[in-house]
């Protein structure tokens, strides 16, 4: 009789370990087919963030683009020339998606990169024309990072797209602030400054440092022109 309970119990774990397996073999299906999912885009929205076809807002995962007007706020500096610059890449061609780091940002958008049927990276292509730039989080993988800072640092030397108006600005009378843990950047007076802990705050005397170390403009008070 104890034979026979062992002998069933242990059939149901073996069983349990192969509805896991199935499991993990089907999420891996998945997951191979959205990365060579090919798709298209029907609008841009500025210079990382365009619709689908399918309905689905892709972000490119990464980097960012000078902000276009929006909720009463006028638009950034290049920011028409971002827009401009992905619409002519991605504008009636298929294009191949490919997932990075988390699935959704938390706005719901599709994370991710979009490849031309040349074998181009949208997103390291817009890098390295200077209309975008690298944007850390927390998601993203060291060798990922490295690659795109690598890039923006060439478009920065070639003096490509916004980057000779940007490091043309005056530096400010006190370094601006940087944020080691968000890796964003502030203007010196900025409230938000004042609130990184001794730990976290970074010294950055001119916006072309800051952005040679990675550092990105950030969202409130920005250097930003």
């Amino acid at each position: 009789m104890e034979s026979r309970t062992l002998t069933a119990r242990g059939g149901r774990r073996l069983g349990a370990v192969l509805a896991l397996v199935v499991i993990c073999l089907i999420a891996a299906a998945r997951a191979g087919r959205a990365a060579d999912e090919t798709v298209r885009s029907v609008a841009v929205y500025d210079g990382d963030t365009c619709r689908l076809a399918d309905g689905r807002t892709l972000r490119l995962a990464g980097v960012d683009a000078p902000e276009t007007a929006h909720d009463g706020r006028p638009a950034q500096y290049y920011a028409q020339q971002a827009k401009a610059a992905l619409e002519g890449l991605v504008r009636g061609v298929p294009l191949r998606f490919v997932g990075v780091g988390p699935a959704q940002d938390r706005f719901g958008r599709l994370l991710g990169d979009l490849v031309l049927p040349d074998g181009r990276s949208v997103t390291e292509t817009l890098l390295s024309r200077g209309c975008v730039f690298v944007f850390w989080h927390k998601d993203m993988e060291p060798a990922v990072f490295n690659r795109l800072l690598a890039l923006q640092r060439r478009a920065i030397a070639e003096r490509q797209g916004f980057w000779p108006r940007l490091l043309s600005l005056p530096p400010p009378a006190a370094p601006y602030v940087g944020n080691a843990s968000s890796h964003r950047f502030h203007a010196p007076s900025c409230p938000d400054a004042a609130r990184i802990g001794r730990r976290n705050r970074v010294a950055l005397p001119t916006i072309g440092e800051a952005l040679d170390q990675g550092y990105a403009p950030a969202r409130d008070c920005t250097p930003w022109p």
